[in-house]
C-alpha cells in the first residue's frame, strides 16, 4: 500500500469511528502534512481519494469538510475497487456458474483489453448476492497478461482482493457505460424475474494505475436490489 493510501485509510477509519462528524472541518493540508510527516503532494492525493469515495468535500478557501455517510447498501459508482470493498458492512457472496480459459477471445474483448490476436483471457460468470439477496449477473474477462491464473475457488470470493494481494496488481480507475434494457430468458431465470422485465446493464473496464486494462465486465443488475450512489464533486 502506498503512503497516500495509508493516510487515506487512517483518515477514513477516523471518520467511520465517529472521531469527526458530518460537517466537521478537518485539519488543513499543511497540518496533515506535518501530522503524517509526508509531502504536500502525498496529502493532496490522499484527500482526492477520500473525496472521490464520498468521505470529504474540499472547498477552496474554506477548508476540508466531512460529508454525510452514504446510505447503507448503495454502490459508489466512482470507486474502482469492486463491490466487496464498497459494501464492506454487508455480506457479499457469489455463485460461480463458469470459469473458462478462452484462448481466442472475440474482437470486442480484444479491443476493450488491448489484446493481440494471440492473447488469452479468463472468463468468469457468476451471480452476486448482497446479504443473501441477488444483486447481479456478472460476466468478467481477465487478460492473462496480467492475470495468469483463475479458478472457481478464487471467483467465489473477492477477485479484486486476490488480484491486489496475490498478484500485486495496483488497481487504478475504470470506465463505465450504462444502458437500460430488458432481461433475456436466461437472465430472468437467474434473477428470479420475468423475461422482458426491465434491468440496468453496464459495461466496465478496469485499469491498473499505469493505465493497462485487465478486466472487462458486463453486468446485469436486479431491478429491485441494485442501488447506486454518486458523490458529486464540484
Amino acid at each position: 500500500m502506498l503512503k497516500y493510501e495509508e493516510i487515506a485509510q487512517q483518515i477514513r477509519s477516523m471518520l467511520e469511528d465517529g472521531v469527526y462528524q458530518a460537517g466537521d472541518r478537518l485539519p488543513n493540508i499543511e497540518q496533515l502534512k506535518m501530522k503524517y510527516c509526508v509531502s504536500k503532494s502525498t496529502v493532496i492525493k490522499a484527500l482526492e481519494t477520500l473525496e472521490k469515495n464520498g468521505y470529504i468535500y474540499q472547498s477552496r478557501g474554506s477548508g476540508i469538510f466531512v460529508r454525510s455517510p452514504k446510505r447503507s447498501g448503495y454502490i459508489n459508482l466512482f470507486t474502482s475497487n469492486g463491490f466487496t470493498d464498497d459494501l464492506k458492512h454487508h455480506t457479499v457472496t457469489s455463485q460461480v456458474l463458469e470459469v473458462q480459459n478462452i484462448k481466442h477471445p472475440n474482437e470486442e474483448i480484444r479491443h476493450q483489453l488491448h489484446l493481440d490476436g494471440h492473447d488469452a483471457v479468463y472468463y468468469v460468470k457468476r451471480v452476486r448476492y448482497i446479504d443473501g439477496v441477488v444483486l447481479c449477473i456478472e460476466h468478467a474477462y481477465f487478460s492473462q497478461k496480467l492475470v495468469p491464473y483463475m479458478s472457481g475457488d478464487i471467483a467465489k470470493g473477492s477477485i479484486f482482493q486476490y488480484l491486489e494481494e496475490n498478484l500485486k496488481i495496483k488497481i487504478g480507475y475504470s470506465d463505465i457505460y450504462f444502458q437500460v434494457d430488458t432481461l433475456t430468458e436466461e437472465e430472468a431465470d437467474l434473477l428470479h424475474h420475468k423475461t422482458g422485465d426491465p434491468t440496468l446493464r453496464y459495461e466496465q473496464v478496469f485499469y491498473t494505475k499505469t493505465g493497462v486494462p485487465f478486466d472487462y465486465s458486463q453486468i446485469v443488475f436486479d431491478q429491485h436490489n441494485a442501488q447506486f450512489y454518486i458523490p458529486s464533486i464540484k
